[in-house]
């Protein structure tokens, strides 16, 4: 839904309506598509619908692509092991510095609040790592008429009127020298599930291996290094297995 509202807020200050962001795909998109996208009961669900909504709504096509897989949980960052960028799941993300003193101040906040009966927590780390990731992008991706900020709401752990904890991120839009209008204000996505890229599904197994094969190397060739690492004497087994299989079939 986060990303849906992040279209429908660009597409306003366009002025461009939901007829307008279909006609510029090819082929031609449903208006009730991008109804359902912008929603978020039919997010976008590969990549190269994520370019078309780039193009329909001027916005770099990288940006846009890292903010759709941020939204899904998926950090794009550099690789520690070599020069290359690899996708993180949020869960397994660090705060920068600047997360990390948001982090602390909740978590102060939290303490200051709490009494016996009312037990307040903040966001957690990892979640404070998530936001800042995707204001980071949106702050990229939308340019300096925009500002962009998150701000944290404490939880309260009760049975009855409790609630989570939230970071909340914002869009406003510069309309005169010293008024700024609100575009839209959405939760920071907690995904639940990592995301397995549609892209994979569709990729060429390599060294003619069957299908099978192939979707499950490209699958862990598709996981950050350190994930790799762990897996890599299995890695290396499939592959010495595909080709076996694969030099079978052609004799």
């Amino acid at each position: 839904m986060a990303f849906g509202r992040v279209l429908q807020a660009v597409r306003k200050h366009l002025s461009k309506n939901q007829a307008d962001v279909a006609a510029s795909f090819d082929p031609k998109l449903s208006v009730a598509a991008v109804s359902m996208a912008e929603s978020g009961n039919r997010p976008p669900k590969t990549e190269a619908i994520v370019r078309g909504y780039a193009a329909a709504l001027e916005l770099d096509e990288d940006a846009l692509l890292d903010l759709w897989w941020a939204m899904q949980g998926m950090v794009a960052l550099e690789s520690e092991t070599d020069e290359r960028v690899v996708k993180q799941w949020w869960r397994e993300l660090r705060p920068t510095v600047d997360a990390s003193h948001d982090l602390h101040r909740a978590e102060t906040a939290a303490k200051t609040r709490s009494t016996p009966n009312d037990d307040y927590y903040a966001p957690s780390a990892a979640l404070f790592a998530l936001a800042d990731a995707i204001y980071g992008i949106l702050a990229r991706m939308l340019g300096g008429s925009w500002r962009v900020s998150y701000r944290a709401e404490l939880g309260l752990r009760e049975p009855a009127d409790g609630h989570l904890a939230v970071i909340n991120i914002e869009l406003q839009v510069q309309v005169s020298d010293e008024s700024l209008e609100m575009m839209v204000t959405f939760a920071c996505p907690e995904p639940v599930t990592r995301p397995f890229p549609a892209e994979l599904m569709r990729a060429k197994p390599q060294g003619g291996s069957s299908p099978e094969v192939g979707w499950i190397l490209n699958a862990l060739m598709a996981m950050p290094a350190r994930e790799r690492a762990a897996v890599a004497g299995f890695i290396h087994g499939l592959r010495e297995g595909s080709s076996l299989y694969g030099a079978g079939e052609d004799q």
